[in-house]
């Protein structure tokens, strides 16, 4: 079976850089599919399942989801009852860009690493203010491009407020002191930028014990969460100045060019070179 690929050239206006439109059914739903932008939908009454990724989620009434580009997904009646939910997507861009903004990465990691899209529950004010913005989004469109782009980036900045404000409250019941701390230590530049040894030098857990703590709290490696907060540096250095980009990847740490060039595209859908000539949103 070939599972149909969505793309954001087709489908998002780069006018406005996203798109929002309700579906009343599951039924009316496309049909299992992956896509190469990231996806928030809430639902906005009744209940669905949602099969995503060889998996199922039960979703119902005021549940907003994260989905990536990787994920592969579909709709389907939950127990005999039909939903109607609102979907807002953006450029992978723009969603890297807000992340960037609230200057977390584990948090971001968080959203983006785990196998299963994450969910959280609204309470019904932020569930009615969510849906009323995606509708302003889907009216402006069509009327006044500027305005709808506006109302967009408000939406995707609420959206991760609001899985962060989660985020943080989860975390806190769980997370040791120390890991907290040590987390806190990475995102100096002298610490992330000089990679596993540092982190190594920064704790007395065994590396065992770490990768253990990252997977649990961050569901990342170490690696990976050194190189997300390598990657977001270099890439503020790139739409911010004017440095040679083998300056800017020595500055973040990697002295080989082209696994820079590769991890670059890979986290962020662009090549270095072309970043500073991509508008994030």
């Amino acid at each position: 079976m070939t599972i149909p690929m969505l793309r954001a050239a087709a489908l998002i206006d780069p006018l406005v850089q996203s798109n929002s439109h309700i579906v009343y059914s599951a039924k009316h739903a496309y049909p299992l599919h992956g896509h190469d932008f990231y996806e928030i939908f809430m639902i906005a009454s009744g209940q669905c399942a949602h099969s995503v990724n060889g998996e199922v989620q039960h979703l119902r009434q005021g549940d907003m989801v994260f989905v990536r580009p990787e994920d592969t997904h579909g709709y389907d009646l939950l127990e005999g009852e039909d939903c109607r939910f609102v979907n807002v997507n953006f450029y992978k861009e723009a969603v890297e860009s807000a992340f960037d903004y609230i200057g977390h990465a584990a948090f971001a990691q968080a959203l983006k690493s785990p196998t299963m899209p994450p969910v959280i529950p609204l309470s019904e004010e932020d569930r009615e203010t969510m849906v009323a913005k995606s509708t302003q989004i889907q009216l402006f469109t069509s009327t006044d491009k500027q305005k709808a782009r506006a109302v967009a980036r408000n939406f995707l900045n609420d959206a991760l407020t609001l899985f962060f404000l989660h985020y943080r409250n989860e975390n806190r019941r769980a997370m040791p002191q120390w890991f907290n701390q040590l987390l806190a230590e990475l995102q100096r530049k002298e610490h992330f930028t000089a990679g596993l040894d540092c982190l190594r030098a920064l704790t007395s857990h065994s590396d065992g014990h770490l990768n253990r703590m990252f997977k649990r709290h961050l569901r990342t490696t170490p690696t990976a969460y050194l190189n997300h907060l390598r990657l977001s540096y270099a890439r503020n250095l790139l739409l911010t100045t004017q440095m040679p980009i083998v300056d800017v990847a020595y500055e973040a740490g990697y002295e080989n060019l082209s696994h820079f060039y590769h991890l670059f595209k890979d986290a962020y859908g662009v090549a270095p070179g072309r970043i500073r000539s991509v508008d994030p949103f």
